[in-house]
């Protein structure tokens, strides 16, 4: 015997449910287009910024012969806020061109070649590397982006 009721069902119709999974999934989208966001802002500032900070570590090599210069190029270098480990000798001294190896962090210390002005860039990417990068000083090094001749307190 039917008393001629219907009964409504007590399933929904998932319309409710379908709207929260695509909020929650598009937060979740949004929040992580950020946090990318803020990180690459981060990393452009410490590179393309006035002074380049984010504890790169650099061996300055002198290539030209000339004395003092690669103590000059560390200095400047150093008030750049560059972490310079080493300065020594080069393997000749006939660069002509300055020359940026990266040995870590390829895409930073490629930033800071381009910002340097160094015409020469090298990838030789090491695990155990205990520099990011060496900078090769050539005969060219007063025309690097470094400020030289402007301070004449960096040179000897």
């Amino acid at each position: 015997m039917t008393t001629g009721k219907k009964r409504k069902s007590k399933r929904k119709s998932g319309k409710g449910s379908r709207k929260i999974l695509v909020l929650a999934l598009g937060t979740v989208l949004v929040l992580s287009a950020a946090s990318v966001a803020v990180g690459v802002m981060n990393w452009m500032t410490r590179v393309y910024g006035d002074e380049i900070t984010g504890d790169i570590r650099i061996e300055v090599l002198n290539g030209t012969g000339e004395s003092g210069a690669a103590k000059t190029v560390a200095r400047a270098l150093m008030k750049r806020k560059i972490d310079v480990l080493s300065v020594d000798n080069a393997d000749s001294f006939d660069y002509t061109e300055s020359v940026l190896i990266a040995r870590n962090r390829k895409t930073e210390i490629k930033s800071l070649g381009e910002l340097l002005g160094c015409g020469r860039f090298i990838e030789q990417l090491k695990d155990d590397a205990t520099v990011d990068a060496t900078l090769i000083v050539g005969a060219d090094y007063r025309t690097l982006n470094l400020g030289l001749e402007h301070d004449s307190n960096l040179s000897e």
